[in-house]
């Protein structure tokens, strides 16, 4: 936590991680007058910029904010900081001095609990049966939440895939497939969620042995769909790691 000046507007800056599309925001505290705040988002590593922009900012409370986009997409997941001053040429008073770091990640691993990634051959992508997607095992009950936000697909039931979701990312454009889950989803068709929502229970409904969460990842145009599965497994490795 730092505090500068710039111009009639003091930072006093706090910030949490953040997952897309979820917002990471800084609050500001302002000074007497009001003013305008230069803003960049940098790379916490190197102060490379990803995006910069100005906000009016009033006397008081003042909230920044940041989605994730930079003008050319969305930021990998990473360490950034919030900087705040009246130009790139800030002194310690300005961008250089008002800075505070977050972890931004853009995926969020979706077993919210204790568990393995598959116990054996079968249960990957292929799997000798067909298998289009990843099993992995988690007792039953345990939360799972939205690797991605974007807007549910499908949410229902199904023979063998028990309680399913599919949720769709405008800006992966992957189509994010959740199935065995205990209950049915906690979101309904035309939902739009966010990254970590939680979506539901681990289970064993439908054709399922045992308790696990069954995952897949398809390209556009999506589902079913006309998009093709693909193997979600190296993916899913990231982003237990980090999540």
């Amino acid at each position: 936590m730092t505090r500068s000046r710039s111009r009639a507007v003091s930072g006093l800056l706090t910030v949490a991680t953040a997952v897309a599309p979820a917002t990471a925001s800084a609050q500001s505290t302002g000074g007497p007058q009001a003013g305008s705040v230069d803003v960049r988002v940098v790379r916490a590593d190197d102060g490379s910029p990803v995006h910069a922009w100005t906000v009016p900012a009033s006397a008081g409370s003042n909230t920044v904010a940041w989605d994730g986009t930079t003008s050319t997409g969305p930021a990998p997941s990473g360490s950034y900081r919030f900087e705040l001053g009246t130009d790139a040429r800030a002194t310690q008073q300005g961008a250089a001095a008002s800075s505070t770091g977050f972890t931004f990640l853009d995926h969020m691993f979706p077993i919210r609990g204790k568990h393995d990634l598959g116990q054996s051959p079968t249960n990957g992508y292929g799997g000798g049966r067909g298998h289009q997607g990843q099993d992995m095992f988690a007792a039953c009950g345990t939360p799972v939440a939205v690797t991605r936000g974007g807007r549910v697909r499908f949410a229902g039931f199904q023979s063998a895939a028990g309680n399913y979701a599919v949720i769709t990312s405008k800006r992966t454009g992957l189509d994010y497939v959740y199935m065995h889950m205990r209950a049915p989803a906690l979101v309904k068709q035309g939902d739009d969620v966010t990254t970590g929502q939680p979506l539901g229970e681990v289970g064993d409904t439908g054709r399922a042995s045992g308790c696990h969460l069954h995952v897949e990842l398809w390209s556009k145009p999506g589902w079913y769909s006309g998009g093709t599965a693909f193997d979600p497994l190296p993916r899913l490795r990231a982003w237990d790691a980090w999540s």
